[in-house]
């Protein structure tokens, strides 16, 4: 069983199916389903409290026996049963105080012989504090969530580049106006994407490749980030060779952190 924590790690979403525009949604994970093994258990554990739960399928329809809330008072609740379609988002109804989920377990299921993806999105709304108080935050969601210049995040945004193409564009972003960087965060927009290749190029002339979650998937809708070397932190463009890995394109926000 896998589960996908990107930086957005990995970025509990924004989907290629649209979700209303004022739904402040964070893609939180995901978790890996087989082929019809829906007699297994596979769960997923929650950073706090959400005002709004939406779970898609990717790569196949998924059938679920059910989807369970455990929450914070050890109470369990299921809160869906029955078929996911590949692509299409699903509200999940948290009424009440049904709100603060420690973790959610999926017995389910994948039409597709090599297995699918649940994509687990939120809405922490007011709850966001709580989050930022848990014992995970900076092992875990801080590297997710971009929530503002603050002590803890201190993410600023810097520019776009957009890749179109199976195999991917090549693409120099060169808007640091002289900044000193601590690290680099990359966020895709619109879908999963890959990079190949990642090299900053410091104002001394050198440049070096950077291991943003070291090759692997850059998950949509997540944080992925890299500290710089303590002696090259002036960085002066940053060359990137991406594709989308489930989309035609992909658009790729570009964040960085001061030294601290």
């Amino acid at each position: 069983m896998a589960i996908s924590r990107t930086l957005a790690l990995t970025t509990l979403l924004c989907a290629t199916v649209s979700v209303p525009a004022l739904a402040a949604l964070d893609r939180i994970g995901s978790v890996d389903i087989g082929y019809r093994m829906d007699n297994e258990s596979r769960h997923f554990d929650f950073g706090g409290p959400v005002e709004k739960l939406q779970l898609r399928a990717d790569r196949s329809d998924i059938r679920c026996r059910s989807v369970t809330a455990t929450f914070q008072n050890g109470r369990t609740r299921e809160i869906f049963s029955g078929r996911l379609y590949q692509g299409q988002v699903n509200d999940v109804d948290l009424p009440g105080d049904a709100r603060n989920i420690a973790r959610l377990n999926f017995v389910c299921g994948a039409r597709d012989r090599s297995g699918g993806t649940i994509r687990v999105s939120a809405d922490v709304g007011r709850y966001r504090a709580e989050w930022m108080r848990g014992p995970n935050w900076g092992a875990t969601w801080a590297h997710i969530f971009n929530w503002g210049s603050n002590a803890i995040n201190n993410w600023q945004y810097l520019g776009t580049a957009k890749f179109t193409g199976r195999h991917g564009d090549d693409s120099t972003f060169t808007g640091w106006r002289g900044r000193n960087s601590g690290r680099i965060a990359l966020k895709p927009l619109e879908a999963d994407a890959r990079c190949s290749r990642v090299a900053a190029t410091f104002e001394n002339g050198k440049t070096q490749d950077l291991a943003i979650h070291n090759g692997d998937y850059l998950r949509q809708g997540t944080f992925s980030s890299v500290d710089l070397p303590g002696d090259r932190r002036n960085v002066s463009s940053l060359y990137l060779k991406c594709r989308a890995t489930d989309a035609r394109s992909v658009t790729i926000q570009i964040y960085t952190s001061k030294v601290r």
